[in-house]
C-alpha cells in the first residue's frame, strides 16, 4: 500500500493548481483584463493501482482572472494533504514584455500561495513560430477561443521549495477545433506529457493529457481539464 501511495505522488505539479499554460507548465499566456476562466481538472493523475483516479478521484475547481497591468490572479481549491483536506490557494502572473516579430514574450509569477502550500516561483518565455501568421489574424481573435496561438515554443524556470527545475513545452494550431499540447519539468518527482486540447467554441474546451513519469518506463498519469471562459459584464455568454 505505501508503494501504491509513493505511485501517486510521483507526479505532484501535473495535478497542481496553477496559471494559465499547457498541461503541466504555466506560460507567458493572460486571461483577458475582465474576463473570468474556470476549470475543472483532476487532482489525482495517476492510472494503476487502487490508489488511481478511477478509485480515488480528486477533483480540483481553478479559476482565472484577468486584471489590470498585465496581470492574471488566480484562487483554487486543491488538497493540501491527499485526498481530502482542501484548502483555497492563489497564484499571479505578471506580463511585462510583449512578443513581437524578433522578441519572446516573457512572464513571472508565483503560485500555491496558500496556508498548508509551499510556494513556487516562475519565469517563462514564449515565441510564436508563424507570428505573421497570426498578425495575420488578429481580426478574428473575438471569434476565436484564446487557446487557438498558433504554433508556440515555451521555456522557463520554476523554483520549487528546494531546487531549480527546467520547463519546456510547446502548442500547435491544427486547425480551429484542435490543438496539440505537450511539455516536460525536469526532475525525478515531475512528468513528459503529451496531449490536446478540443475546442467546442469560443469560450468552451476540453483538454487531455498522457503523462510519463521522469523516473518510471510506464505511461503514469492521465490529466483532464474542462476550462470556459466568460466576461462577467455578459453574462449570457456563459
Amino acid at each position: 500500500m505505501q508503494r501504491l501511495i509513493a505511485l501517486a505522488a510521483l507526479l505532484p505539479f501535473a495535478a497542481r493548481a496553477a496559471p494559465t499554460g499547457l498541461n503541466q507548465i504555466p506560460t507567458t499566456d493572460l486571461v483577458p483584463a475582465g474576463q473570468l476562466s474556470l476549470q475543472l481538472q483532476n487532482g489525482n493523475t495517476e492510472v494503476s493501482g487502487p490508489a488511481s483516479l478511477f478509485h480515488q478521484p480528486q477533483l480540483v475547481p481553478q479559476s482565472e482572472y484577468g486584471l489590470p497591468w498585465n496581470i492574471e490572479g488566480g484562487l483554487d481549491v486543491a488538497p493540501s494533504d491527499p485526498p481530502h483536506d482542501y484548502r483555497p490557494l492563489l497564484n499571479l502572473k505578471w506580463n511585462p514584455v510583449h512578443e513581437d516579430y524578433r522578441i519572446p514574450a516573457a512572464a513571472i509569477g508565483a503560485t500555491r500561495l496558500g496556508v498548508g502550500f509551499t510556494p513556487n516561483y516562475f519565469f517563462v518565455l514564449s515565441k510564436t513560430l508563424n507570428y505573421s501568421a497570426i498578425q495575420y489574424q488578429k481580426f478574428r481573435a473575438h471569434h476565436r477561443n484564446r487557446k487557438l496561438r498558433g504554433i508556440r515554443l515555451h521555456t522557463g524556470v520554476l523554483r520549487t521549495g528546494n531546487a531549480w527545475e527546467a520547463l519546456v513545452g510547446s502548442d500547435a494550431e491544427v486547425n480551429d477545433h484542435f490543438v496539440v499540447y505537450a511539455d516536460w519539468i525536469s526532475g525525478t518527482s515531475n512528468a513528459l506529457s503529451l496531449g490536446g486540447v478540443l475546442v467546442i467554441d469560443q469560450h468552451l474546451s476540453i483538454q487531455a493529457a498522457l503523462l510519463r513519469g521522469n523516473n518510471q518506463d510506464r505511461l503514469s498519469g492521465l490529466l483532464l481539464n474542462v476550462t470556459h471562459t466568460f466576461d462577467p459584464a455578459h453574462p449570457l455568454e456563459w
